[in-house]
């Protein structure tokens, strides 16, 4: 039900006269079109979006939640599986529209506002020559994947997202404008490196980047699905005695239909090595070689091209307007029992949008110490991560059901503890505590409470600020 208190107020003037930006309500004809977020089965109506375009309008979008008593969701690229880029009722700081990309050549730094997505990333940093490194889809926002950590296509040669992160402009709940840092408000710096956007809005992200590209060797190299077995288990042999450059892992899908796929086998279910390697094409080829002649492949599409085409190889098997629930576990071990129920939940995918990705978690991101950033998971394991997606709402029950039992047969030999950017919203409560741990989340939960003690921003894997008593 609509409230007109919310829609034509004094208050929603006065913020609207103070916004270079927009304010939508539910009586705005774009209402429905901008409340959209990736994940088709979040339907969430706020109160009021507001559409960002700097960071005096962030300022004013929070005095009005304050003062109007709303809670507060903040969306970047929107892709949250859980979610958490919008709320019911609540004010929506959208900041989608805040995509500006600097990049200094010369310090090899990349500066991108809370909107950009690592498409405009990459777009910008290959330029130069450089890339921060970053997720596997292109469409994905810089933002939440940072702040939750950031796995992706060049992480075994320079680490998470994260581990990259320079500093951050943020504007706290109270309005106030800090920067954190190695130098300033470092216990803040720490807890955004990996405990998401729990402790203010970040309108600005510094990051380290590196020479990569502009061309990479990458690229699929598929077999039919009833190898998964010896191909997994090829996987876990080799991957510790190759170089760093070279990121592999394994994923179950459907050939998309695509031009650079061989029109015979699109739509065929299959197990594939996705190899990306950040170093000098011709020696590459050499690298990826042995996974090249493993077998008999029935596609081998390794080939040079842009950094930026490879960050979008996969865009085709997450689309927009699918039904998603995503789960995900970091394994300890990668022995023969857990290969035979990876190879058996692979090889049953309940639709053909769903993919199931095997992740070898080792080389940079597990060099970092333990306690250096609020990303907790620094051992060496194996992260599956099963991305339920279906175009029908009618499957939704069928499919959850699947993408909840395969969760269930994989947490039998994990710890519990699971990649945050990768959960749907009813697992997330339950598995923030079985990633941080204990003394982890006392850590956050003070940090919490000096930035933002009345948990304003709680519309994320939320860490409830620590009683007053405690914040010492």
């Amino acid at each position: 039900m609509r409230s007109p208190v919310l829609e034509s107020s004094p208050a929603v003037e006065e913020l609207r006269a103070a916004l270079r930006g927009q304010v939508i309500t539910p009586a705005d004809p774009e209402y429905d079109t901008v409340r959209r977020v990736f994940n088709a089965m979040i339907d969430r109506r706020p109160a009021l979006i507001v559409r960002c375009l700097d960071t005096a309008d962030v300022l004013a979008a929070l005095a009005h939640a304050r003062a109007e008593g709303l809670p507060v969701a903040v969306r970047g690229g929107g892709h949250s599986i859980a979610g958490h880029g919008t709320c019911d009722g609540g004010l929506l700081v959208d900041l989608s529209l805040m995509r500006g990309v600097h990049v200094d050549p010369a310090r090899r730094t990349v500066r991108a506002q809370p909107g950009a997505t690592l498409g405009d990333v990459d777009r910008e940093s290959q330029v130069h020559g450089l890339a921060v490194p970053s997720g596997q889809v292109s469409e994905t926002g810089i933002a939440g994947l940072t702040l939750s950590g950031g796995m992706g296509m060049l992480q075994r040669k320079y680490g998470l997202t994260c581990d990259n992160l320079l500093s951050v402009d943020m504007v706290t709940v109270n309005g106030e404008l800090v920067t954190a840092s190695a130098e300033q408000n470092t216990e803040l710096f720490w807890a955004v490196r990996g405990g998401g956007g729990n402790f203010g809005i970040v309108t600005s992200f510094e990051y380290r980047a590196h020479p990569v590209g502009p061309m990479m060797l990458a690229g699929i190299v598929a077999y039919p699905v009833e190898e998964a077995p010896a191909v997994l288990e090829f996987l876990r042999d080799e991957i510790a005695d190759t170089p760093d450059e070279l990121s592999t892992d394994v994923v179950f899908l459907r050939v998309p239909d695509l031009e650079f796929f061989p029109s015979e086998h699109r739509g065929r279910p299959v197990v594939a090595f996705f190899l990306r390697y950040a170093g000098d094409v011709d020696e590459g080829w050499e690298v990826v070689r042995r996974f090249r002649e493993f077998g008999e492949p029935l596609i081998d599409v390794v080939a040079p091209m842009p950094l930026v085409h490879v960050q979008s190889m996969l865009d085709p098997a997450n689309p927009r307007d699918h039904q998603q629930y995503w789960t995900s576990e970091f394994l300890p071990e990668f022995g023969p029992d857990e290969r035979g129920a990876v190879a058996r939940i692979g090889a049953d995918l309940p639709s053909p949008e769903t993919v199931l990705q095997v992740i070898p978690f080792d080389a940079a991101p597990t060099r970092v110490p333990a306690d250096a950033t609020a990303f907790a998971h620094r051992e060496e394991s194996w992260l599956i991560h099963i991305v339920g997606q279906w175009a029908d709402p009618a499957d939704n029950d069928r499919c959850r059901g699947w993408v909840r039992e395969a969760g269930a047969t994989l947490r039998a030999f994990g710890t519990g503890a699971a990649y945050l950017n990768l959960l749907s919203e009813d697992e997330a409560d339950m598995r923030v505590s079985a990633f941080w741990n204990d003394a982890r989340l006392r850590r956050l939960a003070r940090v919490k409470a000096q930035y933002d003690p009345d948990n304003l921003l709680r519309f994320n894997h939320n860490i409830p600020p620590a009683p007053a008593e405690d914040e010492r």
